[in-house]
């Protein structure tokens, strides 16, 4: 695998331009990234590894990257580091596309936007620890998944006491 970077996920590509099929895997870690979220954070190194290959319409680009995340479960509070994997594609033509990728000055392409942008639509917009989380007990906060408690019966004093009784039969 060459590695031919100006730096980042920048990558020199004249000699693919106008070689139909002709293409090359490189490989660059990106510095610069930083996606957050209310419970998600992704922040740099975010290692990167791509094939490149030249086709009538520009530069076609398949690319799988891997960068950690710091996640927090929205039901139970626990907080977590995750490997995230992501593949995507991206073509990058003599004219920008609608997210302004194109191909750069001096014969360049730019992974970081497409490689964020993947990152950002594979996270979860509300992380679970597992699937069966049970997550915290509204009355006293005790995580239900570690300890469950047994408790919390008189809810005498709770304005919605009388209507405990209105569907039994």
């Amino acid at each position: 695998m060459s590695r031919v970077s100006t730096g980042g996920l920048v990558f020199e590509i004249a000699d693919l331009i106008d070689h139909p099929g002709k293409e090359r895997e490189v490989s660059g870690t990106a510095d610069d990234i930083r996606i957050e979220m209310e419970d998600v954070l992704v922040e740099s190194p975010v290692g990167v590894t791509a094939r490149l290959r030249w086709v009538i319409e520009g530069i076609l680009t398949r690319f799988h990257a891997e960068a950690r995340a710091s996640m927090r479960c929205t039901r139970c509070l626990l907080e977590w580091d995750e490997t995230l994997a992501i593949d995507g594609d991206q073509l990058f033509g003599v004219e920008p596309d609608e997210d302004g990728y194109g191909l750069g000055q001096g014969m360049t392409i730019d992974l970081s936007g497409p490689v964020r942008d993947e990152l950002g639509l594979t996270l979860p917009t509300a992380p679970r620890c597992r699937g069966d989380c049970r997550g915290l007990c509204p009355v006293c906060g005790n995580d239900l998944n570690r300890d469950p408690c047994g408790g919390h019966e008189d809810d005498s004093d709770s304005p919605f006491a009388v209507l405990k009784d209105l569907f039994d039969s």
